[in-house]
């Protein structure tokens, strides 16, 4: 049996930040702070303030702030003089009772539920806040699969950092990682010693089919035949989580999966080499 860790967002979930859509958490944040900018399109703006202030704590190595959306928007505020109180914590909280912006991948709970009969330790490794992801996972009905929430705050790492890797291993061996960042969760977990399972939810953001013929093979083959793939996918994952870099040849992963129906037989494939 081994543990097993899941990164959430675009895994497992769709969270309810969603930062294009006027209804989640990031849209509330952006319609109030608009108020205090003066400017042709101040909810733009105000979103890129946010945005701003999350990539400057993040490329000055600030690793663990850069993902405490509540003291960032509190920067932000004061930057602009606001005179506003917002928790971005309890906007987590509504907006997650909404099912249109906040559910789970197709899958996501049978996956679970397979893992935990196989006798697998679950965990998440996320670089979300325990405040903001354990709220989503109550709502969606799956918190109770996971033996433990480690996340940034609490191990004083986040992804690619060892460290945050390294706070879940007293949950049990061998250690595999499910993630869709090729430059955090696989990165992250090749530098820890474990082993990465690479997923592309068909649904999530950004997704790019894996090309038919690499579909065809059985999970831990696709990693050696789709470098070429792993490599577009890399250049995208950089415009978005490009610090800390990481180069193509450690983001190679044990295996690739199209769908959560794809995670037993890939953890089985790995235990059994």
């Amino acid at each position: 049996m081994a543990l097993i860790s899941f990164d959430l967002d675009g895994v497992l979930q769709r969270n309810p930040f969603q930062g294009s859509r006027p209804d989640g958490v990031f849209g509330h944040l952006r319609r109030e702070l608009a108020r205090y900018i003066s400017s042709e399109n101040p909810e733009a703006d105000a979103l890129a303030m946010i945005f701003r202030e999350h990539q400057e704590r993040l490329h000055s190595g600030r690793m663990v702030a850069c993902f405490d959306w509540d003291d960032i928007v509190r920067a932000v505020l004061a930057r602009l003089g606001a005179p506003l109180k917002l928790d971005v914590a309890a906007l987590v909280v509504q907006y997650a009772a909404n099912p249109e912006i906040c559910y789970l991948y197709p899958g996501a709970r049978e996956c679970l539920q397979a893992l935990t009969d196989a006798g697998h330790t679950l965990v998440t490794i996320t670089n979300g806040y325990r405040c903001y992801q354990e709220p989503v996972l109550r709502q969606l009905g799956i918190l109770h699969y996971f033996r433990a929430l480690i996340s940034p705050e609490i191990t004083g790492a986040a992804k690619p950092e060892t460290g945050i890797f390294r706070a879940a291993e007293v949950y049990g061996e061998p250690q595999i990682h499910i993630g869709d960042t090729l430059p955090h969760d696989v990165a992250g977990a090749n530098r820890a010693g474990w082993r990465a399972i690479y997923i592309v939810q068909p649904g999530a953001p950004g997704a790019t089919p894996l090309p038919p013929e690499l579909a065809a093979l059985p999970p831990h083959e696709r990693p050696a035949h789709a470098l070429q793939w792993l490599g577009d996918r890399l250049e995208r994952d950089r415009r978005l989580h490009g610090f800390p870099p990481a180069e193509l040849p450690e983001c190679i992963p044990a295996a690739i999966v199209t769908s959560l129906a794809e995670v037993l037989p890939a953890v089985d494939s790995l235990l059994s080499q």
